[in-house]
């Protein structure tokens, strides 16, 4: 459908949560749930459409509630609450065919649009994280084509399914009309599935293309780190898709596990660090810094990150460092993590190479001396990266054999891979790069 706005001013949105229960490490705790589907109709600002949003629709229309502090209550999206409203909740809660209303999550400003539900069957952009945002809610049975680049394609140990499937667009931010047009016809394609990024399916100029032809497009944060934000996009898919439960049962363990990771962290003091991804270019070593969601990571597992915004000269998530550089050494961290993908799970990595690759134009920092730098997987689902990255920084609290049982817990709970990782490792240490371990 449509675009129904294209800009839209900023409303602070109040979002209950739920409790539930969980185990983590054999003990039963309550984990809430205050992440928020942000979808018209879902007027008490939780995660999910119920009985509970129908009403408080009710009581909006008798006036014992306000419209303001309830601004999903608007199914319709049409600037009232009316009985349309309540028949469109109910409509939703039949899980009868509809259009609904829902903010896309875009870089440069959320913005709402309408779209046919359920999704039964989509495309979408092919990177790492959202391939993984797919997996975890559930709907990769009804994704039937993806975009990525040739020299990044789905990593076949963990995404067995799309690492067969030819790339759409030759990269992860484009999906051409011309190319996309045979699988919306094969496959009855009604919703594309992009990052949040503007430019990534064109916002201006592909997005509408794509609506005239009656294709959604969704836009989503797959690399959110912040677990509220992410399963925030996490019950978007699930929501469109019908896939509520499997969103529900990562939500609640991954809580609980950024639950425990504060909860044993809390009056520890906190470690500094910085983060880099990829090799050294003929511009130097990406650091990341500002906007970076590998910041995010850092801050997640506990840590405290070194860099403030005054490295930020030409880009907003970070700057390059090169052998001639000399402004990483103005500051003082304890740790350096390098967040590296590829071969982790098929258990081929070369430690000595992927160490060096990542590391060595840092090995004057104080921190790689001290043999304080690490690699760890970037192909593992976020909250395996910062269970790894909480490993690195906090030995003391969090061991490497906690972090592999969160990995293979994760794997057999809510993938159908059959991976055994008892023979894999996902943190490099300069001893184990140079055979000292």
């Amino acid at each position: 459908m449509k675009i129904t706005v294209v800009a839209v001013v900023a409303v602070v949105l109040v979002a209950a949560c739920a409790i539930v229960l969980i185990t983590h490490e054999s003990k039963s705790s309550e984990v809430e749930i205050n992440s928020q589907l942000r979808v018209f109709g879902n007027a008490d600002g939780n995660y999910t459409i119920d009985q509970n949003d129908l009403d408080l629709i009710d009581d909006i229309l008798a006036g014992k509630e306000n419209f303001s502090d309830h601004p999903l209550a608007d199914a319709n999206h049409d600037g009232k609450i009316t009985e349309d409203d309540k028949t469109l909740v109910q409509q939703i809660i039949n899980g009868d065919t509809c259009t609904v209303y829902h903010y896309n999550t875009c870089s440069t400003g959320d913005y709402v649009v309408s779209t046919q539900w359920p999704v039964k069957s989509a495309l979408a952009t092919g990177s790492a994280n959202m391939l993984w945002l797919l997996t975890m809610a559930g709907v990769n049975d009804m994704v039937h084509g993806i975009s990525y680049s040739s020299s990044s394609p789905p990593d076949p140990t963990l995404f067995p399914t799309y690492s067969k499937m030819e790339s759409i667009g030759g990269s992860s931010t484009k999906m051409p009309i011309d190319n996309a047009s045979s699988y919306i016809s094969k496959y009855n394609v009604t919703a594309i599935i992009s990052d949040k990024t503007a430019t990534t399916v064109d916002k201006d100029s592909v997005e509408p293309q794509y609506e005239e032809m009656n294709v959604d497009v969704i836009r989503v944060a797959p690399a959110s780190v912040d677990v509220d934000e992410f399963c925030s996009q996490l019950f978007l898919i699930g929501f469109l898709f019908q896939t509520e439960d499997a969103c529900k049962n990562i939500a609640e363990w991954w809580i609980g596990l950024q639950n425990e990771i504060n909860s044993k962290l809390n009056g520890v003091e906190k470690k500094t660090a910085i983060t880099c991804n990829g090799t050294a270019t003929t511009k130097g070593l990406w650091i990341s810094a500002g906007t970076s969601d590998y910041v995010d990571v850092i801050r997640a597992a506990g840590g405290e990150y070194a860099l403030d915004d005054s490295v930020l000269t030409s880009y907003s998530s970070g700057a390059y460092f090169s052998t001639s550089d000399t402004w990483l050494y103005n500051y003082d961290f304890d740790y350096i993590v390098s967040i590296r993908t590829n071969d982790w799970y098929s258990g081929t990595i070369d430690d000595t190479d992927k160490y060096e690759s990542s590391l060595d134009i840092l090995s004057h920092t104080k921190a790689y001396e001290n043999h304080d730098a690490y690699v760890i997987t970037g192909d593992a689902p976020i909250p395996l990266r910062i269970a790894y990255t909480a490993a690195v920084l906090y030995p003391e609290i969090f061991s490497e054999d906690w972090a592999d049982s969160l990995n293979q817990e994760f794997m057999d709970k809510f993938t159908d891979l059959d991976i055994d990782l008892s023979s894999l490792h996902f943190i490099i240490s300069y001893d184990m790069a140079y055979g000292k371990a």
